[in-house]
């Protein structure tokens, strides 16, 4: 087992300043510095895993009419806004899931994602949009090919700052359970430095934190924005669905939307639903 990680402090600075910078990116913006040729639908996802996990949005099932005079409840999968939305402070690339809805709203989920899939000019502004707001620009070539031809590839130090992250995130992917059995503070510490940052992890079994609960009074002065008092165990107790769930739902929902949009079909007619 790695000592690096075994011995990690939230109080302690790491040595190396890049495996630092993973407390301070959102996922969609370390997504780009591993892979700048992810596809815009997972950075749309990662984008809205990170407002649900910071109470600014809640994704849920609920049982609605699907018109006043339908005799039957039928299962919705619904967004509406969590208890953190009025004060959250959105960049840019996250206005548009934030401008499209209010506290007296809600958004059947795909009529939700198909908005902000059509807000979204092209796939390459939004990347940009995402570098310029977490001001990562210095880690990307940046010349008149690459602008001409709409890529993005990281410079000498972006693969510095990619070979880090992707060492330390491959370390913690392989140790985090252990972690978790013996010695779950760590654990804990862990996984509130990582934030957002923990949706990339790729042998992450959400169930598993349930054994963190007894150990969440140490995190209550952390960092309010995550509201980390609660934190992942929060995430259930708005929603009957697992995180697994939603992201089934919302691969199926991406892709659908996807194909659509490919086929030149027109989703003009979704709109949001009104709570009375």
């Amino acid at each position: 087992m790695n000592n690096n990680i075994i011995n990690f402090d939230s109080k302690f600075k790491f040595q190396n300043s890049n495996t630092n910078k993973l407390s301070e990116l959102k996922p969609a913006g370390t997504k780009l510095i591993l892979e700048p040729k992810t596809s815009l639908i997972d950075l749309l996802k990662l984008t809205l895993f990170d407002l649900v996990l910071k109470k600014v949005l809640i994704i849920k099932k609920t049982l609605k009419k699907s018109h006043p005079r339908d005799p039957y409840l039928r299962e919705y999968i619904i967004v509406e806004t969590g208890k953190n939305f009025s004060k959250y402070q959105p960049d840019q690339f996250e206005k548009t899931f934030i401008s499209r809805i209010d506290e007296e709203s809600y958004f059947h989920l795909r009529s939700y994602l198909t908005g902000i899939y059509k807000d979204i000019e092209s796939e390459y502004k939004y990347k940009k949009s995402i570098i310029l707001d977490l001001n990562i620009n210095i880690y990307y070539k940046n010349n008149i090919i690459y602008q001409l031809f709409s890529l993005l590839k990281v410079n000498d130090i972006g693969q510095s700052l990619k070979n880090d992250i992707t060492t330390f995130l491959n370390q913690v992917d392989k140790e985090i359970g252990d972690l978790v059995e013996n010695k779950p503070e760590k654990a804990l510490e862990l996984i509130l430095f990582l934030k957002g940052n923990i949706f990339l992890l790729e042998n992450l079994n959400f169930e598993i934190f349930e054994k963190l609960k007894p150990f969440l009074p140490i995190t209550q002065s952390h960092n309010d924005e995550y509201d980390l008092d609660l934190f992942l165990f929060d995430f259930y107790d708005d929603s009957d669905l697992s995180i697994s769930d939603i992201s089934y739902n919302l691969t199926e929902v991406f892709d659908s939307i996807d194909d659509y949009f490919d086929s030149g079909s027109n989703w003009d007619g979704d709109y949001d639903f009104y709570i009375d």
